[in-house]
């Protein structure tokens, strides 16, 4: 009997070892998104990614805390800290965030051994900031989630590169030799700016081996697609905002002055300009009419969600203004730390 009772003591050991092994892969596997997915607007991440919409979930670079990630929910209520070290290019799917971290400027809670220790780099979490993990170790700069696989431009001291990593930490490898910025990444394609030898607008076919197609001529900055157009900054025109159809490749102005950056929505375009006679933040319909100034001064990284627009102040990296994206209020400081 002894010897029976042993036999099914182990086979229960063993059944639980593997149900608990089975179980610990389960819960850390990286689910597939759809090849399409994009973890971020396309204008957000321009504006270096500070923001960044899932769910019903805000998550924030927090300029009051030297830059740490924090989330919030879309009212910007339960705000809560997740890293302790700065972070740029937020994206995220799922129950996963994807961002550059590293240690040069640590929240102001951080001490002890943590802050002598040298992190930088992609990163991967869970959207509640516990098991970070890093993808990629090295000076990178802007990076987008494109479908299962994290784009990033890899800093180098004449320019650098364009790489890829998947999200489960496999198969990185060197998309391009020129640093392509990824950030204009909808429906599985990248559009950007050509970087070496030319600024016109190009498409990389992300579902087909990464293939580069020239879309027009010309020195198309920050484009963006939506609805059939690329929106985008004129370089040869003094950075005056316009927008092409892909269809026919018809340009429309829509700005008479330079704009130092913008972002857009289904409804408007926010835009800052500087060189104008009262710089300003402005908004304006996506055809270019309806044009009214939000806020004198000269504004940048405005960031987009569906309840609010953020942006920060030329030459105050600590301050962060607000307003509801359907201009109800009057814009204001947001203080995610009173």
């Amino acid at each position: 009997m002894s010897r029976i009772r042993n036999i099914i003591i182990a086979i229960l050991v063993t059944v639980i070892i593997g149900a608990a092994v089975v179980f610990y892969f389960y819960i850390n596997m990286i689910p597939d998104n759809d090849p399409t997915y994009a973890g971020n607007t396309v204008g957000n991440l321009y504006n270096g990614g500070y923001f960044c919409e899932l769910d019903d979930h805000v998550y924030f670079r927090n300029n009051y805390d030297n830059g740490c990630l924090y989330s919030m929910t879309v009212d910007e209520q339960d705000i809560k800290p997740l890293t302790t070290m700065n972070v740029y290019f937020v994206s995220g799917a799922g129950n996963y965030l994807y961002y550059y971290m590293d240690s040069q400027h640590l929240s102001n809670s951080t001490s002890g051994i943590g802050t002598t220790v040298k992190y930088y780099g992609v990163y991967q979490s869970r959207t509640d900031g516990t098991k970070q993990k890093c993808l990629y170790r090295g000076r990178t700069a802007a990076q987008q989630l494109c479908g299962n696989y994290i784009y990033f431009q890899i800093k180098e001291a004449d320019g650098g590169q364009l790489a890829k990593i998947k999200t489960d930490k496999t198969n990185l490898s060197i998309v391009s030799e020129e640093y392509i910025d990824p950030c204009g990444f909808y429906d599985g394609k990248i559009y950007f700016t050509g970087v070496t030898n030319d600024h016109n607008l190009y498409m990389m076919d992300t579902q087909n081996n990464d293939k580069i197609t020239k879309i027009a001529d010309g020195y198309i900055f920050y484009p963006i697609y939506h609805d059939g157009y690329i929106y985008y900054m004129d370089a040869v025109d003094n950075y005056h905002l316009k927008r092409m159809e892909l269809s026919t490749n018809r340009v429309e102005e829509l700005t008479s002055n330079r704009v130092d950056c913008f972002n857009l929505n289904d409804n408007y375009i926010f835009y800052s300009v500087s060189e104008a006679l009262i710089p300003a933040l402005h908004v304006m319909t996506l055809d270019g009419s309806s044009d009214v100034p939000v806020l004198q001064g000269l504004y940048f990284h405005i960031s987009l969600t569906s309840k609010y627009v953020y942006f920060t102040a030329f030459n105050d990296d600590m301050r962060i203004y607000h307003m509801p994206i359907d201009g109800s209020e009057a814009p204001s400081l947001f203080n995610p730390i009173e």
